[in-house]
């Protein structure tokens, strides 16, 4: 039988989230005002002093409310979109290179669409929805495992756009997948329910709005959450947004919010690629940087070895013939142990890479990346 929604029931939805709305603000000023007298009172205390790990507690239960009221918050703003043209493929890069994965023993395998995907969208609220279903990925793997993230184009067409609820046309189809724990189909049923949570017991603080909230955004960019699940085996969500009708006349530019990042420090690129060398020289130099160059991992520690003083981050290349990214890292760590590197890596971060990031490797960057992401990354590990 078809649902009908009635007046009430929008005038009740509409209550529910204008009520959320206001005890998100109230508590967040609540909080303000005991995190300030909390925080003045822990700088005037000695660590040793009884009252010291209680005025701690009263600010690490701060920061646990303060990120359930923007939840609640979330919740009530989750249709209000502005919609730009993005493209999916910059969008996804970079809140995967958002997530630190050090010593989660995770595996991941990045693979992005040759082409700009754009979509017409909320980039803040899309990445909410990314960053959200990642989430839930990692922690399906508590022992680790593997981590897919997959964009593609894709043509759904008459009954396949019925199933779905959508109109027959392209689509934008984020693929994201894990081997973790997988769920039955009773699980499966319950994911986007408020305040589910599949393992509360581990993860106590989840309070089950993430799943909530994405099907939420990505029904107001008039798309849907497709999701297939295994116990023991994985599970896989696919984030299905329109396409704009344009998009293969696109190309992988800026938008006009975006700016480049200069800077005036000194890098070491590190790459066997000299195109990559090239290229890399190039853009180091527009955004303000003096560059130095090695084709190999001995020629860089032969060039840090001298320069060292003068350099102030490596981009280093994770798959060298000779010694590879990790036996480098680890060379340079022995010259200078306080060392800012940057892994570049073309859409893998494996065993090694992991290990480096362990070791102190301030963060990774995916190939291919453009001007505007390198110039991001790089002053995001310089400071």
């Amino acid at each position: 039988m078809e649902h009908i929604t009635t007046a009430s029931q929008f005038e009740k939805t509409d209550a529910v989230e204008a009520l959320a709305n206001g005890i998100a603000h109230d508590v967040n000023n609540l909080l303000t005002t005991i995190k300030g007298h909390a925080s003045i009172m822990l700088n005037n205390v000695s660590p040793t002093d009884p009252l010291y790990n209680h005025i701690f507690e009263i600010l690490s239960s701060v920061e646990q409310g303060s990120d359930l009221a923007n939840q609640l918050l979330g919740f009530a703003m989750a249709d209000e979109v502005y919609l730009t043209r993005i493209d999916a493929n910059r969008l996804v890069r970079s809140v995967v290179e958002t997530f630190n994965l050090e010593g989660r023993r995770i595996i991941l395998d990045v693979s992005l669409n040759a082409k700009p995907l754009i979509i017409k969208g909320d980039s803040k609220k899309i990445k909410q929805v990314v960053t959200a279903i990642i989430n839930n990925a990692l922690q399906a793997m508590p022992k680790g495992g593997k981590l897919s993230v997959h964009t593609e184009a894709a043509a759904i067409l008459n009954g396949t756009a019925d199933a779905f609820g959508l109109e027959s046309g392209f689509f934008c189809k984020i693929t994201i997948s894990d081997t973790g724990i997988g769920m039955n189909s009773d699980t499966l049923e319950k994911i986007f329910k408020a305040f589910y949570s599949h393992n509360h017991k581990q993860f106590p603080e989840k309070k089950g709005l993430g799943l909530t909230f994405a099907k939420k955004i990505v029904k107001h960019h008039n798309g849907v959450i497709d999701v297939w699940s295994s116990l023991n085996v994985g599970s896989s969500f696919s984030i299905i947004l329109p396409l704009a009708e344009d998009y293969h006349h696109l190309d992988d530019m800026p938008s006009a919010q975006e700016e480049l990042k200069l800077g005036h420090e000194s890098v070491l690129l590190v790459d066997d690629e000299q195109r990559i060398l090239d290229v890399g020289r190039t853009i180091c130099k527009a955004l303000g940087y003096t560059v130095f160059t090695a084709a190999s991992g001995r020629d860089a520690l032969k060039i840090y070895a001298k320069k060292k003083n003068d350099i102030n981050v490596v981009v280093l290349d994770m798959i060298m013939p000779g010694m590879d990214g990790l036996d480098v890292f680890i060379a340079l760590k022995k010259i200078n142990p306080d060392i800012k590197v940057l892994l570049s890596t073309g859409y893998a971060i494996d065993e090694n890479a992991q290990e480096m990031l362990r070791q102190g490797c301030k963060g990774y960057i995916l190939k291919p990346y453009s001007m505007l992401d390198f110039s991001h990354k790089l002053r995001e590990v310089l400071g």
